[in-house]
């Protein structure tokens, strides 16, 4: 390759490192560095015909199937009604796991992993120290943020700071485990978890990302000793609940308080939060009955879901906020069966990871967003769908299509 060529490649890792922290901190800056990042990739790629790229699509299962989505999208034009602009959002969407593929091309080098990884996680140690000092009411008044002390988010609303926040508590934590580290390492990377976990639970309102900090603490206490797993989660769970006491006005309970007082009073004409995500699910089911099987098309929610409703008094809405049913309104069953077999690929190259460390945090990535998809659709959004290409590509860029026989038999016996 020439040099000009190989200055791209470690142009496109830069870019990489800067998207990572950009995400979660805004939206605006991750447009301008993804530009720059598909512009220099295409240059980069192009100067070998793009055979990386090709490489990773014959040995990559969850690249693979990051192009079936995409293809699934495309497939949905030919019998889609819904108008241009939802079109073109969704096949936006798709190619996001088209995305996933290109990335890994950089992604691959073990040598600039963690760098990748420091990225995000930088980021998130940026907004939880912000975070805190507003809900504490001593951040300074010259620095804008969209929260207060009472909802302490800073650059995103509560439900994405939270979605992040629970992953960073959950990379931290780890970490933590990593073996070798020394002991001051561990028990700042132990420390760091802890803030964030309170820090999801008490400081924002984001009700998402509470049940996936609780599912991924779950996770990691049963892969950890029994000993160790007993002593240290009956410790926090004594602190997070002392405090929880003393402070019965906390957003986790005035949060789950609202939702079964939600779940309890609700009709049709309820226009509560719950209330309209209730309703948003069982008239996605009604479509979704109607069409089955390969659904109503790309870009189509809209569109079906204004006819469904109208000559009733219930509220339109683009966005079900569950990523199942936006698929399986959209694309049938025989869609969401796509979806759900694109995270079941993730969940089994787990099985071929060497790393200890990145199989958890692969499979709590894959938690969180299992969970995630339930309770809204983060594939839709810009700030959750990039960081979702981002921390797929990251953390399958190394898997790859068993090709020795003690790597077939390998497979056999999972």
């Amino acid at each position: 390759m020439r040099p000009y060529f190989k200055h791209l490649h470690s142009a496109n890792k830069y870019l990489l490192v800067v998207f990572g922290f950009s995400i979660p901190v805004s939206t605006a800056l991750t447009n301008v560095v993804l530009g720059l990042l598909v512009l220099c990739w295409l240059l980069d790629n192009g100067a070998d015909r793009f055979a990386r790229w090709g490489r990773v699509l014959k040995t990559n299962p969850v690249a693979v199937m990051g192009l079936v989505v995409f293809v699934m999208h495309v497939a949905g034009l030919a019998y889609t009604d819904g108008d241009k602009e939802k079109i073109l959002e969704s096949l936006e969407d798709g190619a996001k796991f088209l995305f996933i593929g290109m990335v890994m091309v950089y992604f691959a080098d073990k040598k600039s992993q963690p760098a990748f990884l420091m990225s995000f996680v930088s980021a998130m140690g940026l907004i939880l120290l912000m975070s805190c000092l507003l809900w504490l009411g001593v951040l300074p008044e010259f620095i804008s943020v969209k929260g207060d002390a009472s909802n302490s988010v800073i650059f995103h609303d509560h439900i994405k700071q939270n979605i992040f926040m629970a992953f960073a508590a959950f990379v931290a934590a780890v970490q933590a485990r990593k073996p070798g580290i020394g002991a001051v390492r561990k028990w700042l990377w132990a420390g760091f978890s802890l803030l964030a976990m309170f820090n999801v639970l008490f400081m924002v309102a984001g009700r998402t990302g509470h049940v996936i900090v609780l599912v991924l603490a779950g996770y990691y206490f049963l892969t950890w000793d029994r000993v160790k797993s007993l002593i240290f989660g009956t410790l926090i769970l004594v602190s997070f609940g002392v405090f929880a006491w003393y402070n019965p006005s906390n957003i986790l309970f005035t949060r789950a308080q609202e939702v079964i007082e939600d779940v309890k009073k609700w009709e049709y004409d309820s226009y509560s939060s719950i209330g309209l995500r209730l309703e948003w699910f069982f008239n996605s089911l009604d479509i979704i009955e109607q069409n089955p099987v390969f659904g109503t098309g790309t870009g189509s929610f809209k569109t079906t879901y204004d006819r469904f409703v109208e000559k009733t008094e219930m509220k339109s809405t683009d966005n079900p906020h569950n990523e199942y049913l936006m698929t399986a309104v959209q694309f049938g069953i025989a869609g969401l069966l796509v979806l759900l077999g694109f995270f079941a690929m993730q969940w089994r190259q787990t099985f071929f990871f060497e790393d200890r460390g990145q199989k958890f945090m692969a499979r709590g990535f894959v938690l969180l967003m299992l969970v995630a998809c339930m309770t809204a659709s983060p594939l839709q959004d810009n700030a959750e769908g990039w960081f979702f290409v981002f921390m797929t590509g990251l953390l399958f860029a190394g898997v790859h299509i068993p090709s020795t026989p003690a790597e077939k038999i390998k497979e056999q016996h999972i």
